[in-house]
């Protein structure tokens, strides 16, 4: 794949942790809270810059498929759409809680291997670094998400080589 891949997980990178108190819930999924406002002006900034394909890597794939997946990107007013889903790899090669980092890693990797893609970035709250050491960005804290300081700059940075 040519363009750039930004693997993206949503819990404590969009959805920062005050998001899960909210009283606002998506129309249709009424367990879905909304993205922290101040991420999704961040994401929409990296997807103007870069033009990312965007590949859901979070837990949310799940529990919705992708066109549902893109409903909640519209609710949240992302300008951009999820092209794709990472492999589920919990409870196949992973069943432990303290492999979860590694499993997440996994499933990027065997994306990425499996469709050619070697310019992509793993945006998430879980450390992959010891996994993906040249293609991470970690949101480290829970209350910033991908809106913490220096995060977008990483970003951008890994995509634009």
């Amino acid at each position: 794949m040519d363009k750039p891949v930004l693997f993206l997980d949503f819990d404590d990178v969009m959805a920062t942790s005050r998001q899960y108190y909210a009283k606002k819930r998506h129309p249709i999924f009424n367990n879905v809270y909304p993205f922290d406002p101040k991420c999704i002006k961040v994401l929409n900034s990296i997807i103007e810059t870069i033009h990312p394909v965007i590949i859901c890597s979070s837990d949310w794939k799940l529990h919705f498929n992708l066109e549902q997946l893109n409903q909640i990107f519209g609710w949240n007013l992302i300008n951009d759409v999820i092209t794709d889903v990472t492999p589920s790899l919990w409870g196949v090669q992973f069943e432990k809680l303290k492999d979860l980092e590694e499993c997440r890693a996994a499933e990027i990797k065997l994306f990425a291997d499996n469709n050619n893609i070697t310019n992509f970035v793993a945006v998430d709250d879980l450390n992959l670094h010891k996994w993906l050491p040249n293609n991470f960005v970690w949101c480290s804290h829970s209350t910033e998400g991908i809106k913490q300081s220096g995060v977008k700059e990483k970003i951008i940075k890994i995509l634009s080589k």
